[in-house]
């Protein structure tokens, strides 16, 4: 369940991603970003979304219009998370739970969701430059991200009949890949 969060750490998320969704095909570049960061890191992940190690977003026009469409649900799904913090925290559970059931049937790991993480947060990093990203807001979607993600792989794991003691450790995935 996600915990109650603070006002600050809620405000710092909302706020850098509503300045986010300000820039032009914000979806399509930014979600982009993401998969692509994702796939770098975890080459795995590539098969959950229907691609072969072998497809080149450069180059292949059906990898590029593919990576837009799954660019463009990713980005749906976290936009509804961020409208859900906050006040709506026993829906927002509600939600993530039932999307980490669904993404069981997509291959989805449990296991991937820290480097799903860093894509996110490197992705808005860089587009929000140091101009305005900080420390503070590092920790505040690291901390959102973790209570986010925890019910997906719940939901995940449960669908698998293991639980996230099963899993290793991964703080400090999360942690060395951001910085």
């Amino acid at each position: 369940m996600v915990k109650e969060l603070s006002y600050s750490t809620i405000s710092y998320v909302v706020d850098t991603w509503e300045l986010a969704k300000q820039k032009p095909a914000f979806d399509e570049i930014v979600g982009s970003m993401i998969m692509k960061r994702l796939f770098q890191q975890e080459p795995r992940t590539k098969t959950v979304f229907g691609f072969s190690a072998a497809d080149d977003f450069e180059t292949c026009k059906r990898a590029q219009i593919a990576l837009l469409i799954h660019s463009k649900r990713m980005i749906f799904m976290l936009d509804a998370a961020m409208s859900m913090l906050g006040p709506d925290a026993d829906l927002l559970t509600e939600v993530l739970s039932g999307l980490g059931k669904r993404h069981i049937q997509y291959g989805v790991k449990a296991a991937y969701m820290p480097y799903m993480g860093v894509a996110i947060i490197g992705a808005l990093r860089q587009v929000l430059g140091e101009n305005v990203w900080n420390s503070d807001i590092e920790e505040a979607w690291s901390i959102v991200y973790e209570e986010l993600s925890t019910d997906i792989m719940k939901a995940i794991l449960n669908g698998r009949e293991k639980n996230l003691d099963d899993l290793p450790d991964t703080t400090e995935l999360i942690t060395t890949r951001v910085l």
